[in-house]
Formats: C-alpha cells, sequence, structure tokens
C-alpha cells in the first residue's frame, strides 16, 4: 500500500497538500514531517509558531505528525544547489524514512510548491514560509541522490481553481495561522514629514492600496498646516488616513500623570502616540488576522535611529570615533517594537535600507507632486520676510530654514536649548504658550519642575526667556542640542 508524507516547512501549502490528499487516501496512509528550516538558524521571530501551527494541521486533519531526528546524516557526497543547512535536513529526512518502511518503492513524498495559479496573485495567499523556498528539479534531483526508489510529487502545483488557503485554514478548519503566514498589512507611520510622506507613497507603490495604511497619532498640538499638507498627500497617493486619538493634549496627560515632560521622559508621547500605536496594532492582529509591517522616513542621515547593527565594532564596542555613538542615547526603533508588543513587530525603512541615499524627498513632494511642505519646514523663512524679524534672517543666512521635526507644532517637551530659541525667535507665541503651561503645572502641583535642565536642576522657560533677552537670543540659536530624538519617532 502507498504511504503518503507531506514534507512540511510550517507553511500554508504543506497543510493544503494534506487535504487535497485526503480527496483520495485514507488519513492512515498520509503523514506530515515537519523540518524546522528556519528557527534554529535565524533570529527572525516569525518562525516562532510554525510547529504550533503543523502540531493543529496534523491534529486537524487526523494525521500523525513527525518531526525528523536531524542527527541522522547520511554518508553519501550530495551534489545540490541548496545551502547547508537544508541539505542536512532533507538528508536526515531520507535516512529516517529508510529506518520506518522496508519497501521504499511505495512511498510517494509531496513537497509544497507554491500553486501555478496563485503565484504572484497576492489578493489569493501571499507570503507563506513556503514561498519560492525551492524548484522542482532542485527537489527531484536531490531525491533521486537520497532516495531513488521513492516517488517524489508537487500535489497541489495544478490546482483547477484559485483559492484562498489562507482563508479555508482560519475559517473553515478553525486554525490560527502562524506569523509568518498571516496576511501582511504594511504600514506608514505618518508624521506629516516630507520622509514619512514620500515613504508612504513608495510602500503604495510597491504594495498596493489594499495592502497598505497610513496610521496618524494626533496629540491635538499638531501645526494646522501639518494636517493640511497630510491630507493633500493622502489625496495624491490614493489612501485614506487611519487617525487614532487618545483624547487627551500634552498638557492633559501631565496634569494626569502629575509629571511634567521633559528632555529625559516624555509620557505625553509614551500615552498618546506609542500605547495608542501598540493598542492599534494588537487589535490589527486580533480582529483581522494580519501582520504588520511599519514603515519609517528616517533619512541616510539618521541611522543611528534605527538600530547600531551597522555600526563597526572592534571587540563588541562602538568605536568611540564612530559618528554613531548617539545610539547610546537613542532607543532603537527597531529594537522597540521586537520587545515592546505583545509579538515582535517588523519594521522597515526605505529610504535608508532600500531606495538611494540622500533622495529629495523635498523637492519630489514640492516639485513632482505639487505639494507645498508644511510650514514648518520654512518657518524661519517665512519670519525673516518681516522687517524687524533679525534673527529669522539671522537662522534663513545660517542654513535654518524652519524646525528641524513638527512634533507638537514646535512645543516638543523634548526639544532642547536650541530648539526653543528658534521657537522663540521664529514663533514667540507659541513658546508664551509652553511657558504659561509649565507654569500652570508648577503652580498647580507646587513643584519646582521644569522642561529644560540646567547644571542638574529645573530651569523654566521663563528663566530661559529672560535669559536671551538680557544676553541676546542669538548667543543661543547656533548651539547644538545634545538631546535624545522624542519617543513620538517610534509611533
Amino acid at each position: 500500500m502507498e504511504q503518503h508524507i507531506v514534507i512540511g516547512f510550517g507553511g500554508i501549502y504543506s497543510a493544503y497538500t494534506i487535504q487535497e490528499l485526503q480527496k483520495t487516501y485514507s488519513p492512515d496512509v498520509i503523514k506530515l514531517f515537519f523540518i524546522d528550516l528556519f528557527s534554529d538558524v535565524s533570529d527572525e521571530p516569525l518562525y516562532l509558531n510554525n510547529a504550533l501551527f503543523m502540531s493543529n494541521v496534523a491534529e486537524k486533519l487526523g494525521v500523525e505528525l513527525i518531526t525528523p531526528d536531524i542527527t541522522l546524516q547520511t554518508d553519501k557526497s550530495i551534489d545540490s544547489n541548496f545551502n547547508e543547512n537544508i541539505i542536512s535536513k532533507l538528508c536526515a529526512v531520507s535516512e529516517q524514512i529508510k529506518t520506518m518502511y522496508e519497501d521504499l518503492s511505495n512511498i510517494v513524498l509531496h513537497f509544497p510548491i507554491v500553486p501555478k495559479n496563485l503565484n504572484g496573485q497576492n489578493e489569493i495567499c501571499i507570503e507563506s514560509v513556503e514561498n519560492d523556498w525551492a524548484d522542482n528539479f532542485e527537489i527531484k534531483s536531490l531525491f533521486e541522490q537520497l532516495l531513488p526508489e521513492v516517488q517524489v510529487q508537487f500535489t497541489i502545483e495544478d490546482l483547477a481553481t484559485k483559492v484562498n488557503i489562507k482563508e479555508i485554514i482560519q475559517n473553515e478548519w478553525g486554525i490560527d495561522l502562524p506569523r509568518s503566514e498571516r496576511k501582511r498589512v504594511h504600514i506608514a507611520m505618518f508624521s506629516g514629514g516630507a520622509g514619512s510622506a514620500y515613504v508612504s507613497y513608495y510602500m503604495v507603490q510597491a504594495y498596493r492600496k489594499e495592502n497598505c495604511k497610513l496610521f496618524f497619532t494626533n496629540t491635538l498640538w499638531e501645526d494646522e498646516d501639518n494636517l493640511r499638507f497630510m491630507d493633500e498627500v493622502s489625496e495624491y497617493i490614493g489612501l485614506e488616513i487611519t487617525e487614532i486619538l487618545d483624547g487627551r493634549t500634552p498638557e492633559e496627560v501631565f496634569f494626569d500623570m502629575k509629571y511634567l515632560g521633559n528632555s529625559r521622559l516624555a509620557k505625553c508621547s509614551e500615552e498618546l502616540k506609542v500605547r495608542q500605536t501598540l493598542i492599534y496594532l494588537e487589535e490589527l492582529r486580533d480582529n483581522e488576522k494580519v501582520e504588520p509591517i511599519l514603515y519609517f522616513g528616517i533619512a541616510p542621515h539618521e541611522k543611528h535611529r534605527r538600530d547600531d547593527s551597522h555600526v563597526k565594532r572592534r571587540d563588541n564596542i562602538v568605536e568611540e570615533n564612530s559618528s554613531d555613538m548617539n545610539i547610546r542615547k537613542a532607543a532603537g526603533i527597531r529594537s522597540f517594537y521586537a520587545h515592546f508588543p505583545l509579538e515582535p513587530i517588523e519594521t522597515r525603512f526605505p529610504l535608508i535600507e532600500t531606495l538611494r541615499e540622500d533622495i529629495d524627498a523635498k523637492g519630489i513632494i514640492k516639485y513632482e507632486w505639487g505639494i507645498e511642505l508644511p510650514r514648518m519646514y520654512t518657518a524661519a523663512v517665512e519670519a525673516a520676510k518681516l522687517e524687524d524679524n533679525v534673527l529669522a534672517q539671522k537662522l534663513v543666512a545660517k542654513g535654518i530654514n524652519g524646525f528641524s521635526h513638527a512634533n507638537c507644532g514646535g512645543r516638543c517637551v523634548r526639544g532642547g536649548f536650541q530648539h526653543y530659541a528658534t521657537l522663540y525667535a521664529i514663533w514667540p507665541e507659541q513658546y508664551k504658550e509652553q511657558e504659561d503651561m509649565e507654569n500652570r503645572f508648577r503652580d498647580h502641583f507646587n513643584k519646582d519642575v521644569s522642561i529644560l535642565k540646567k547644571n542638574g536642576g529645573p530651569y523654566t522657560l521663563k528663566q530661559y526667556r529672560e535669559d536671551m533677552e538680557s544676553s541676546g537670543v542669538e548667543k543661543f540659536l547656533f548651539q547644538p542640542d545634545d538631546t535624545i530624538p522624542c519617543v513620538c519617532s517610534f509611533s
């Protein structure tokens, strides 16, 4: 009697192969061999649940699950284009089959190859761990050397109709897909800046609108022109913005938490942006059964905000003369999303990893898309048009056309001395709003606290304004800030 062995790598195609075989053969002649090709050679967290998935599939379909003994080895010299890891594990499978069956001519091996009519049909079935892992010729060639007596088949290579295998497994079988098999949803962390706008466009072009989202967490302190810019970019791309609100302003968060945000700790970012982002992502996973991938608009010169994998090391120590020493101060986005969600979330940085370096996102947006950039990029230029604003004119003369980032309409509590000097020079009314907010908090809680720190102690915006006015604002305008990037960068 023929014995049918499905070789599974933890994905949907081997699972569906079993169902197709059961249309012809009884479950007692079908076995599922699960070969873990990935988790022991990669730290990619997507593969952690594939073994459980294979176990659930075997139980649901009533077939025996076998995990091969990978210590078994063949003494044959193998000629194959597979990498050593795959060859080693497939050799172990062949040796185990030899010990299990006397008549190998009755053995049929079934391998998960992407069905021809699903290849490239992203709306039907996308991104499985078993996608295009090998071609038919290589598999047959390998087993002609290992087990020449067995038959090798690719059972679902030619399905009669297009089928959504993932939907069948989830909805008809009632089995949760492992992370490697879930449908991907590509999410641009849309901050209102030129970088995130261009990355949003790139993402939609690469993965199509139906698989993408523009995600924005609104602090209610956003500059109104940022919102105008985001709406115009959204319309140009053809994708609506998913906007999430906590409902509080940063000031309300400070009062609720009884803690004034500062350059070292910003509870506003944690509550209004990071926390809301994590809640949204977990709800996506739970309710829509998808796997989010996050896209950030960080430019090549900002690699220190991504992670430290690119830093040259000697004895695992970052070289002191490296321009990336500030990674010690910055919480890496990739590391954050690998550890803080319930399950790690993949992050991508196209401006660093995919696209050519130094792409002129601002120029493309303004001159090719026809969209005016947010005024915070050019606030100094606009202010310099006023004859009496000598400070703005000096900023522009030094090449500073506006703010370095657009967080909270210029009122970001993680801005340092230069940031607040620039705010005072360009938009003194916003500086006064922030000064008043700080005073309200100090008076209400009777605490000697401040946004800025000097000589290890509180240094209020009122004190800073008075010092600038007495010593000259220009003295403070061109001193680089040495502060940690806002946690808003994570959202």
